[in-house]
């Protein structure tokens, strides 16, 4: 018998009956899932068919992936009785590896009956790791086994922002919960008495739980506005309870609908025959993308078919409503635990044989600890890093500084992988050691490879380390500054020369946060979205010319701890102080000048010994209005301000939580006149956030002169 596999959205689609029929037929081992689903999944390019070719082709088995990147997952894997024993299933989930991991996710998993022997030999035989398990249903009494699988680390040719990184119930996450936007369709299913009314109704619920994180747009509310019955409407009320993201610049909304239309609708665009209802969705999805959430939940089958476009060129996922309720335990997970702060001290220690143990015992092979000794006394370029909670070592890392303007730097961090706070402690490591890197030029980090610790290879990737051809380690380039258009042209020569890395030779004007640039790493080329770009030289930010930004105030009080640089804490710290991505609370009003990807300057007010000045400069990575007393815990632990400080911040219930990164303290402090001369008229004393011009910011960072450390 001849086999293939088959991968063409429109030829699995016309096997689709045959997928749900043969996923039915073993209900048992792969759940009941609605006809829609299967759809869906085939327009998305989520399901490969196996394909008997001996005389007519037929249908002989199916893998069905789908996921929230950075995690896919194995939602089904069936291959028909008559066929098994020929090592089919493994060459299904074979491909669905190799598949992912083209498309840059970090991990796939799977969710197995613990009693199907064969089923979960054959995802051990393919390194699925056993990481957790959880209860079944009632009627067979037995158990759900979480298995889990390590994907090649994405490089710069398939590389996408991790924008969160949570596994099902077994790993503890090192950003935000992964965020999903709500078409208004799926908000009116619910409301009415439609097919996917309990669908949409189970999204809700979900979210309502802390299950799953749902947010809505600015245009959603307004679009409810429009036909509310009044004030008192229940159906705005109730809309207004869930996260509302502010509305992108106008302008890139504009910008990005123009390369939307032929993707989504084709034949439309194509003859000019663009409807209101179209240029709506075009909006809503433009919205979407530049809000940088992970999914969009739609009942727009345009928009669900144009899913693998969108997904490789903007980072997005589309779900319908059926087929995202259907999966919702793929994304589920319990509502995240009140905690203490963490505990964590991390100071210079000696690299001696009690370090060299601890590592030891976490899997630090011989050879590489013996690369990172001092030949002699005067052999400055080695130091080391120790994390300890409650006196106990938890985490560690070597650090080798680059010899010479073309050297490496190389840096190895290991820990108990199983320890409550070692993401915290990795993330912290690593970007303290890069910031290191960088701290006079742009530079080169390399990450010694040490198997086992997966919690830092996820922090590493989620700081921009991407893997490098002929090595088992990873490789991270930081430029270490803010890029004005008067500064161009001595970055991309400092890059060319430390770290090999070229850019183009003339700035481009802003766009939007979307548009392609290109990065030329080691003689090969790839083009990145401006966020992808500054992730990937992060601490990085490019000052485009047209490219806005905001200035916001701070208090001394909170400054220190939100916007300090590479210094190791060596008192307890709020853990917003050791992450490399944290949270600003500010009014909901700001919510149009507070967007994602837009520079932000911190403004030290003179309150409290403040120094009435410019201090550092940072990059939105996302911003949503919440309720004040709906506050999810992930937010808060990545913010200085809580509590009453935070029922203080505003008189409004709800409040603007920014994420931002990319934090660069100024090297010069700008002061409040100098800022005028500058061309900030502000006659409030910048007691309020305002968006400035890219001419004014440029000159700003000019003047502090922003640096990594």
């Amino acid at each position: 018998m001849g086999f293939r596999i088959e991968q063409d959205p429109q030829t699995v689609l016309s096997f689709v009956n045959a997928v749900q029929a043969a996923a039915d037929a073993e209900r048992d081992a792969l759940g009941f899932l609605p006809p829609v689903a299967y759809e869906q999944a085939s327009r998305k390019g989520e399901i490969t068919i196996l394909l008997n070719e001996d005389g007519e082709r037929s249908y002989a088995g199916h893998v069905w992936v789908s996921g929230a990147f950075p995690h896919a997952r194995v939602v089904q894997l069936c291959v028909l009785p008559a066929y098994r024993g020929n090592h089919l299933a493994s060459r299904l989930l074979r491909s669905a590896v190799q598949r992912a991991e083209a498309q840059g996710y970090l991990f796939t998993k799977a969710r197995v009956a613990s009693d199907l022997i064969t089923a979960n030999r054959v995802y051990e035989n393919h390194g699925f790791e056993h990481v957790s398990t959880k209860p079944g249903g009632r009627s067979r009494g037995r158990d759900i086994l979480i298995r889990s699988k390590e994907l090649s680390s994405p490089s710069l040719f398939n590389y996408r922002a991790a924008k969160s990184a949570t596994l099902d119930g077994a790993e503890a996450s090192l950003d935000e919960q992964a965020l999903y936007i709500l078409d208004v369709n799926v908000f009116f299913d619910v409301l009415r008495q439609r097919k996917t009314s309990a669908a949409a109704a189970k999204i809700i619920n979900a979210a309502l739980a802390g299950e799953v994180r749902v947010a809505v747009t600015a245009e959603f509310v307004k679009e409810l506005q429009r036909t509310s019955k009044g004030i008192d409407d229940p159906v705005l009320a109730f809309a207004r309870l869930l996260p509302a993201l502010g509305p992108p610049p106008t302008a890139q909304i504009a910008s990005i609908v123009d390369e939307l239309g032929p993707i989504v609708f084709p034949d439309q665009c194509r003859d000019g025959v663009l409807s209101a209802q179209d240029e709506s969705d075009l909006h809503h999805l433009a919205e979407a993308i530049l809000s940088g959430v992970d999914g969009l939940i739609t009942a727009e089958k345009a928009i669900i078919r144009a899913d693998s476009k969108l997904r490789a060129d903007y980072g997005l996922s589309v779900w319908g409503t059926d087929a995202f309720a259907a999966l919702i335990p793929t994304f589920s997970q319990p509502m995240a635990a009140v905690r203490a702060e963490h505990d964590l001290l991390f100071r210079a220690e000696v690299h001696d044989a009690d370090l060299e143990h601890f590592l030891v015992r976490r899997g630090v092979p011989a050879e590489a600890l013996a690369s990172f000794r001092r030949k002699d006394a005067a052999d400055k370029r080695f130091s080391a890093v120790g994390v300890r909670e409650d006196g106990h070592l938890i985490a560690a890392a070597l650090y080798q500084a680059p010899a010479g303007p073309k050297g490496f730097a190389r840096v190895l961090v290991a820990g108990d992988d199983h320890h409550p706070s070692i993401a915290t402690a990795a993330d912290y490591v690593l970007e303290h050691h890069v910031r290191l890197a960088a701290g006079k030029r742009p530079a080169r980090v390399e990450l010694v490879d040490v198997p086992g610790q997966s919690t830092v290879r996820r922090a590493a990737i989620a700081n921009g380390f991407l893997a490098q051809a002929g090595s088992s380690g990873l490789q991270k380039i930081a430029l270490g500054t803010a890029v004005i258009p008067t500064s161009w042209a001595e970055c991309r020569r400092a890059l060319l020369t430390c770290a090999n890395a070229e850019v183009p030779a003339q700035m481009p004007s802003f766009g939007h946060n979307e548009q392609s640039i290109e990065l030329t790493a080691d003689g090969r080329t790839n083009s990145l979205s401006l966020v992808d770009l500054e992730s990937v030289l992060s601490p990085a930010l490019f000052l485009l010319p047209g490219r806005s930004a905001a200035i916001v105030p701070i208090q001394r009080v909170w400054a220190d701890d939100l916007l300090g640089g590479i210094q190791l804490p060596l008192f307890p710290k709020p853990e917003a102080a050791l992450r490399s991505r944290r949270v600003y609370f500010s009014s909901p009003r700001n919510a149009a000048t507070l967007v994602r990807g837009r520079p932000i300057i911190f403004y030290e007010s003179g309150k409290g010994l403040g120094r009435s000045a410019a201090i550092a400069v940072a990059r939105v990575s996302r911003a949503e209005v919440i309720q004040k007393d709906r506050a999810p815990e992930e937010l808060l632990q990545a913010a200085v301000v809580r509590g009453r400080a935070l029922n203080r911040l505003t008189k409004d219930t709800t409040v603007l939580a920014v994420w931002f990164d990319n934090i660069m303290p100024f090297a010069t402090p700008v002061s409040f006149a100098q800022l005028k001369v500058l061309g900030v008229d502000d006659k409030t004393n910048l007691v309020r956030s305002r968006e400035i011009d890219a001419e004014t910011a440029s000159k700003i960072i000019g003047a502090g002169r922003p640096h990594a450390t």
